[in-house]
């Protein structure tokens, strides 16, 4: 792991020195991290309305994200603030996800039927 740091720097510095160097990194691999969760977000996104659409053809109320995840939900908002289109949203969304998750479980344990 570099940590941004020559040789010769490392070898001329103090442990309090480098401290401040690691605690950089492991911001760098916290905001990374985070960018990796976003991406499967948005992949979970498109392939949950990819197999909606697929099994429940017209009748799939599913949609790709509109916006960026930081536009779309605002994160520190309380229920009692959410507008009724945005808990609408959220149970549609969550619906949506256990049919996915109950049709995945299905097809999993046909029990060989194929």
């Amino acid at each position: 792991m570099s940590f941004g740091l020559s040789r010769d720097e490392f070898l001329d510095s103090t442990p309090i020195d480098i401290e401040c160097y690691v605690e950089a990194e492991r911001i760098r691999q916290k905001r990374r991290d985070n960018e990796f969760w976003h991406m499967g977000m948005y992949n979970m996104s498109a392939f949950s309305v990819a197999l909606s659409k697929a099994l429940f053809g017209r009748k799939s109320h599913a949609e790709y994200t509109k916006k960026p995840i930081y536009e779309e939900v605002e994160l520190e908002k309380p229920d009692e603030e959410l507008t009724e289109e945005e808990k609408e949203r959220g149970r549609r969304n969550l619906l949506m996800s256990l049919q996915i998750m109950q049709t995945n479980f299905e097809l999993n344990h046909s029990g060989g039927d194929e």
